[in-house]
């Protein structure tokens, strides 16, 4: 398989990510990591693939994260290589902050914090006109995740640890505010416990994030969540009442 240099997808010059790769094999490695849209393998040399199941290219992806890792100071990991639905990059060791919550439920507080910190210096960044824009995404500059949650930041030895930018885009600041609300809004979870540390977790993270803000395009969020073949009838359900409660 061939594989493409970020002197292809993106201004980068580290030589760790310009550094020749053999071609990946099937199956590539480990499982290590499974989502909605892609799996995720440990190659064994420091580095993981991120392959979609769809035909799907990797490349705009591996581009706009090359980008901000030289124009940024957020921690997101190196990439290495794109090509078609396949995307190498740095292993990250640690825990998500999902995982950390579950281990330790009295860092909650701080982690819900630590996330709206983490998006608002993300939204703060311009992006280059070259970033890719969704419909129904509200029109702006800043740069969006769009799928910014616990479970998508990792503990890792530089500090938290942004991961999975298949959904980056140009955008209006607020919409990923409004987008992370709703995402943690509609997680699935089971008992009293949970279900409390779910709430809390979103009430200190739209606190710290600015409520009004994500009020100003939570019915923008919630019919572009509610757009997504992906989306479980479970969280369908509660980004209805969540909609119906903030009419």
């Amino acid at each position: 398989m061939a594989t493409t240099s970020l002197a292809q997808v993106g201004d980068c010059h580290h030589d760790a990510q310009r550094r020749r790769r053999p071609p990946v094999t099937d199956p590539p490695g480990r499982l290590i990591g499974t989502g909605r849209a892609a799996d995720v393998y440990d190659l064994g040399d420091g580095t993981v693939l991120r392959r979609y199941r769809s035909s799907q290219s990797s490349e705009p992806e591996a581009r706009a994260m090359a980008w901000l890792g030289e124009h940024s100071d957020l921690n997101l990991p190196a990439v290495h290589s794109a090509s078609g639905r396949d995307l190498v990059m740095d292993l990250v060791p640690g825990p998500t902050m999902m995982e950390d919550v579950e281990a330790r439920p009295w860092r909650i507080l701080g982690h819900a914090r630590t996330l709206a910190r983490l998006q608002r210096r993300l939204n703060g960044i311009d992006a280059p006109e070259w970033f890719p824009e969704r419909p129904g995404v509200p029109a702006g500059c800043q740069v969006l995740h769009l799928d910014l949650h616990p479970m998508n930041v990792i503990l890792g030895p530089a500090g938290p640890t942004i991961i999975d930018w298949t959904n980056v885009v140009r955008g209006h600041r607020s919409f990923d505010a409004a987008m992370s609300f709703v995402l943690m809004s509609g997680f699935e979870v089971s008992g009293a416990k949970d279900r409390a540390g779910r709430r809390l977790m979103v009430e200190i993270f739209a606190a710290s994030r600015g409520r009004s803000a994500i009020r100003s395009v939570l019915s923008e969020a919630i019919d572009y969540r509610l757009a997504d073949p992906n989306t479980t009838p479970g969280e369908r359900s509660a980004l209805l009442r969540i909609g119906a409660s903030h009419r």
